[in-house]
């Protein structure tokens, strides 16, 4: 790799030159999925190089392809300790990753090295080797989730300087059930949507009757879990408050693999003291949710075995 000092990055922004700053790819993500995204990159390289000059940091090549809405790059600090520098698009968000890291202090997540809310900056740890939960066995991913969920569940919620920065499930899933009626009316026509109005039932319904409430990941899927030195660690939290059975059927959503999803969803849910039939019903609820996103984009076939599996969760 080509290590860039401050001082370079800092010709660099004043030069106007992204291109070798920001992967080819994301650039054209944050194109096509932000209105202001164009502005946003050509301010990207003075946000970088005020970041590398306050915190004393050289730069290394972004990590690609790269997320849809923040450039990442790993970057060395002053002490010679590696860390990830991270700035998102700015765009309405009522997660709070920051709020999250500073609950968990390094315990099943990365370490916070650093935030600049107004430029929407973070300097974290970096995870070496960095090898993402998605190359293990399901087997082997479930074994990690057992191991990192439950120490980002037992943060103390009541010593949280900003709880109210923390969205509550309840919101979050309620946003979900919308969405779901939206789609049963769009898709009327095509699918029986009698599934998607149970599905946006459910979003309503579980987080109003689950009797534990803890500080949840929000997106804890393999990608979002990294070997480092300290072991596997979580990144990129959405950071809300609610049901612990919802992080571990989100974990399994993205992997659902026919009949053996249902024997899967018990086993974790034993391991982690959670309720068989509430990890269920969430992870059905997910399952269409993700089924109904490739109807929305023409690909029936993925819709209906992903579709299929859910409902074997609700029928087994």
């Amino acid at each position: 790799m080509t290590e860039a000092t401050h001082t370079e990055v800092a010709d660099g922004a004043r030069a106007g030159d992204a291109t070798r700053l920001v992967p080819v790819g994301l650039a054209e993500r944050i194109r096509a999925y932000y209105p202001a995204g164009a502005a946003w990159l050509d301010e990207l390289p003075r946000l970088i190089a005020t970041c590398a000059r306050r915190w004393d940091l050289t730069l290394l090549p972004a990590f690609e392809p790269g997320g849809d809405s923040s450039w990442t790059a790993p970057v060395r600090l002053g002490d010679g300790e590696l860390g990830v520098l991270q700035i998102t698009v700015p765009m309405p968000v009522t997660s709070d990753r920051v709020t999250a890291l500073k609950a968990w202090a390094g315990r099943g997540a990365v370490r916070l090295f650093a935030h600049d809310e107004a430029i929407r900056a973070t300097l974290m740890e970096c995870c070496v080797p960095g090898t993402h939960a998605e190359h293990l066995s399901p087997a082997a991913a479930d074994d990690v989730a057992a191991t990192v969920l439950p120490q980002l569940w037992a943060a103390d919620l009541s010593g949280l300087v900003e709880p109210d920065r923390l969205e509550s499930l309840d919101t979050a899933a309620a946003k979900r059930a919308r969405l779901m009626d939206e789609r049963a009316e769009q898709f009327g026509n095509v699918v029986d949507t009698g599934t998607y109005r149970e599905v946006a039932r459910l979003f309503g319904a579980l987080p109003a009757s689950s009797d534990r409430s803890v500080l949840l990941h929000g997106d804890f899927h393999r990608r979002n879990v990294v070997l480092s030195q300290r072991g596997w660690l979580a990144i990129d939290p959405h950071g809300l408050v609610g049901d612990p059975s919802y992080d571990a059927a989100l974990f399994l959503q993205h992997d659902m693999d026919g009949a053996v999803t249902s024997a899967r969803a018990d086993a974790l849910a034993d391991r982690l003291g959670l309720d068989r039939e509430r990890t269920r019903r969430w992870l059905f609820a997910l399952g269409v949710q993700a089924a109904s996103w490739h109807l929305s984009i023409g690909d029936r076939a993925t819709h209906d075995a992903i579709t299929d599996t859910a409902l074997n969760l609700w029928t087994a």
